[in-house]
């Protein structure tokens, strides 16, 4: 027998939810049954729905977790005891100690737990991360990522106050880096915010607009070769910048001293280019 749907929700208007769900599941897919059972009920509020939500699903279940940064954990950790599967949206958890806990107790427990880096599927960025093999050792990683003011507004709740923007969008191209050079581990890193737009817009006085991580990486078979990797993460864009999502990267990667290749990556206007020193200027578009 098929577990339940659930859904945690916090909408507190059942109508709300039923006609949405109708509206662009069900009347678009040829009447794709979206009926659920949501936790909390309708007129309650109630943080700690998840616990009975997860009691309703048989063990060897899954469950995505979709929610505020400083949730993933309790929530992640309430499952993998239950032996739940569990996706979780990036950043899996805030602290390393946290995200250990979750690694020992899902070998403990036998459940597959997934981090939802979806950045790594992403055509353009898997194909790079083949083609970086081929450029020598890792030089300079550069990535910016932006979303518009309106985001504040969806995430005012907890902006600022329990997270921050560097967790939620300086976590995807912190990943692509280390997916690409794996042989080397970052060893240092200093941040840098501006602060002011989200006050404006009546966040806590903690929000930062936007956060630049400068990270040394060190190669892990030879400490004298060294990288610098630079993420700047914004959610103080315009609103009308022409994408929801503004993100690029750029990989320099050297062999001794002469540059032996670059890719840069614009994947607001799915531009891709790679350059090496045999082939030249390559665009791509995947």
């Amino acid at each position: 027998m098929a577990p339940p749907s659930v859904l945690m929700t916090s909408y507190s208007n059942k109508t709300h939810k039923g006609s949405h769900l109708q509206k662009n599941i069900s009347d678009v897919y040829n009447g794709l049954d979206v009926s659920f059972t949501s936790y909390p009920a309708d007129d309650q509020t109630d943080p700690d729905a998840y616990k009975a939500a997860i009691d309703a699903l048989d063990p060897g279940s899954a469950i995505t977790i979709f929610t505020p940064d400083p949730t993933h954990f309790p929530i992640a950790l309430y499952a993998i005891q239950r032996k739940i599967h569990v996706l979780i949206t990036k950043p899996a958890t805030q602290l390393l100690s946290d995200h250990l806990t979750l690694l020992e107790e899902a070998r403990k427990n036998g459940v597959f737990v997934f981090i939802e880096h979806h950045k790594r599927f992403d055509p353009a960025y898997s194909d790079a991360r083949a083609k970086a093999r081929n450029l020598g050792d890792f030089n300079y990683f550069y990535s910016y990522m932006s979303q518009p003011k309106s985001q504040l507004e969806t995430f005012k709740a907890w902006a600022g106050k329990d997270s921050d923007i560097s967790y939620y969008l300086n976590s995807h191209h912190i990943d692509i880096n280390e997916s690409m050079v794996p042989e080397y581990a970052p060893v240092k890193v200093t941040a840098s915010a501006s602060k002011g737009t989200a006050l404006d817009l009546g966040c806590v006085n903690e929000t930062e607009d936007t956060i630049t991580l400068l990270v040394e990486w060190r190669k892990k078979s030879d400490p004298s070769r060294v990288a610098t990797g630079v993420y700047t993460a914004s959610w103080t864009a315009p609103q009308k910048a022409g994408v929801h999502s503004n993100h690029w990267i750029v990989l320099i990667e050297s062999l001794d001293m002469g540059s032996k290749g670059e890719i840069r990556i614009n994947q607001a206007k799915r531009g891709y280019d790679v350059t090496e020193d045999e082939q030249g200027l390559i665009w791509l578009n995947p």
